[in-house]
């Protein structure tokens, strides 16, 4: 298989992702090229990129029918965030495909007893791709309205000043989480809280009430950087389908770039992000 690896101009940390997958493919002899996002891909089997912006790289892949794989960062939070990563072919989170998952175990977080408690609403960035350009800062004033006993917890990077609690810590006083698509919702799930999510394209579409299962689902999505030489087995196996199925036109497609100067202004002056206790 010929692959092409999209990288950020360096230096980024978030390249180690597609890099850690495009090592892999290279040590179980598929040939790698890496290359700048902003070039054109052409003659390739596979392109691969960290995160899910507009590029030229992957539209050029998309438009040439080659199946594309999004490195994001992992939803298994407990693990080091810059040594682990989530894969998954043309889509994001939930809206990605993997083929079905064996049987063997795979490692994951310990699941939490489940119990009860408040209500909590999550607020995501505003400019997050995977809120795939819905109005976020709309959706979380519906959201208030319709459960007007709920906290509200804003993303870190829109809280306007001190500091918030680990979410760890948080879930603990919680048995209802509501997201739009945040990667929170997996980590309630672990906590013991009862987790939902309006987003069909949310991780929670993989939850049908059984905990294990879950965790063991997702187990196989993504690997340590070091260990991802292991999956290449069953990473490779879907390739026929997820290009069987982009031809179906079965692919989501990046989110252009938004003004997100203008989008964050938003979410402050709506004081959503006032942090609660």
């Amino acid at each position: 298989m010929k692959v092409v690896v999209g990288l950020r101009p360096q230096p980024n940390k978030t390249n180690m992702r597609s890099e850690a997958l495009g090592t892999a493919l290279e040590g179980a002899g598929h040939s790698v090229r890496y290359a700048l996002r902003g070039d054109l891909v052409k003659g390739v089997d596979l392109y691969i990129q960290t995160g899910f912006a507009a590029s030229r790289a992957l539209e050029s892949a998309i438009e040439a029918q080659i199946p594309y794989i999004i490195m994001e960062a992992s939803p298994f939070r407990d693990l080091d965030i810059n040594e682990y990563s989530s894969w998954g072919y043309n889509g994001l989170q939930g809206g990605a495909w993997r083929p079905s998952v064996p049987q063997e175990e795979r490692p994951k977080p310990d699941l939490q007893p489940e119990h009860g408690g408040g209500q909590v609403i999550i607020g995501q960035k505003p400019t997050d791709h995977s809120l795939r350009g819905s109005d976020h800062v709309e959706w979380i004033c519906a959201k208030r309205l319709a459960l007007p006993e709920a906290d509200f917890r804003p993303h870190p990077l829109m809280v306007m000043e001190g500091t918030q609690e680990p979410i760890a810590v948080a879930l603990q006083r919680y048995g209802e989480v509501f997201t739009y698509s945040s990667t929170v919702g997996v980590d309630a799930v672990v906590a013991g809280c009862k987790a939902y999510a309006d987003s069909e394209q949310s991780l929670l579409r993989y939850y049908r009430g059984d905990r294990e299962e879950f965790l063991h689902e997702l187990s196989w999505f993504q690997a340590l950087h070091s260990e991802y030489s292991s999956l290449v087995p069953y990473i490779v196996s879907g390739y026929e389908e997820a290009h069987a199925r982009m031809a179906q036109g079965q692919i989501e497609h990046p989110r252009e770039k938004v003004d997100g100067a203008a989008v964050c202004e938003q979410y402050y002056r709506t004081r959503l992000c006032r942090a609660t206790t």
